[in-house]
């Protein structure tokens, strides 16, 4: 699946690299962002520092990156991508007769971004902490939602279209709410995790029940 920013042209990336070096100046560009967001967050987060962190001139980070929202852009297109893939090789697993056990491999397989990246939550909330941004985060979260929409289907119920997508909405907004709480202070809280599988777990059988 991709993800475009077509309707924003201000978080576009200006050009991708080419070549090696290109690539690896690109590269660098987005591990110092990631690490300055992870200290500062987006309001101490700036380009010539991007550029001092990466060892690039700044004209440099420019030639990839109008702005740097467009830097913040590019990273949550990349954690958005794992997540929607680790959904869709979920879904493959799907219809299974223990699919609550199910819905727990789901939430380890999206906490392990989050748990074994800190910089994830640093960039889910640069996304939403500005209105430049806000727009592209709703459509990722809707990237989410639709990947999460098979396996929602597949469940032994009788949930109508529009009902489905709610009921992905809410997965989607709960977990990513829940896992920043997770790792908010310092080291990840496993009770957090724990507690997140417990409402998922009876969510999805309140929703089984009821059909």
């Amino acid at each position: 699946m991709e993800f475009v920013t077509e309707s924003v042209p201000e978080l576009r990336v200006r050009r991708r690299p080419m070549q090696e070096r290109g690539r690896v100046r690109f590269e660098a560009i987005l591990t110092a962002s990631r690490q300055l967001l992870t200290e500062r967050g987006m309001e101490g987060f700036n380009v010539e520092d991007v550029a001092h962190r990466a060892g690039i001139p700044v004209g440099s980070v420019y030639q990839f990156f109008p702005n740097k929202f467009a830097i913040v852009a590019e990273l949550d297109t990349i954690d958005t991508r794992d997540s929607v893939e680790a959904l869709e090789a979920s879904a493959t697993r799907f219809p299974t007769q223990d699919w609550q056990q199910e819905a727990t491999r789901l939430v380890d397989l999206i906490a392990m971004h989050w748990v074994g990246d800190p910089s994830r939550r640093a960039v889910w909330l640069a996304m939403r902490s500005s209105s430049v941004t806000q727009t592209l985060a709703d459509e990722h979260a809707r990237s989410l939602v639709a990947a999460l929409l098979p396996i929602i289907d597949k469940l032994p119920s009788d949930l109508d279209a529009a009902t489905q997508v709610a009921v992905a909405g809410v997965i989607v907004e709960t977990c990513q709410a829940l896992l920043h709480l997770s790792v908010a202070v310092g080291d990840p809280n496993p009770a957090v995790l724990t507690e997140l599988k417990r409402l998922l777990r009876a969510y999805l059988r309140a929703l089984v029940l009821d059909a």
